[in-house]
């Protein structure tokens, strides 16, 4: 059997610490593990790391421009999926949900605007066939 790496954490730059960490503990149950002046360590309901910090002079202008875009999670039930929609839309009233492949997804941003996606079911219960054209971009 082959080691595999798995994703266990997300490095995310925001422009305010504290009302970034309150919505994602807000929407997505994380709680906050690390706190620094200028950084936070945020662990998901299933221990996933987010790493959030604030960056006031970057010494490399336009290094946002390649890396992460946004993190990806799955809601375990559809409940569940509803419920978090129904926290997203409290945030960003822009929040829409749609169906592809049988995946259905709910699609937000959160304080920053970075989007953030919500999916059911998962892809270890639903195994992905196609990428949907939202990622393409």
């Amino acid at each position: 059997m082959c080691a595999a790496a798995k994703v266990a954490s997300s490095v995310m730059q925001v422009a305010h610490l504290d009302r970034s960490v309150s919505y994602y503990c807000d929407v997505f149950t994380c709680r906050v593990a690390l706190r620094e002046r200028e950084a936070a360590l945020l662990l998901t309901p299933d221990d996933f790391q987010i790493y959030m910090y604030v960056q006031k002079d970057a010494s490399r202008p336009n290094i946002s421009n390649i890396g992460v875009r946004y993190v990806m999670w799955s809601a375990d039930t559809e409940e569940e999926l509803a419920r978090i929609g129904a926290r997203l839309r409290a945030y960003d009233a822009s929040t829409f949900t749609q169906v592809v492949g049988g995946v259905t997804f709910v699609d937000g941003c959160d304080p920053d605007g970075i989007r953030v996606i919500d999916a059911h079911p998962g892809p270890e219960q639903l195994p992905r066939e196609l990428i949907a054209p939202r990622f393409h971009g």
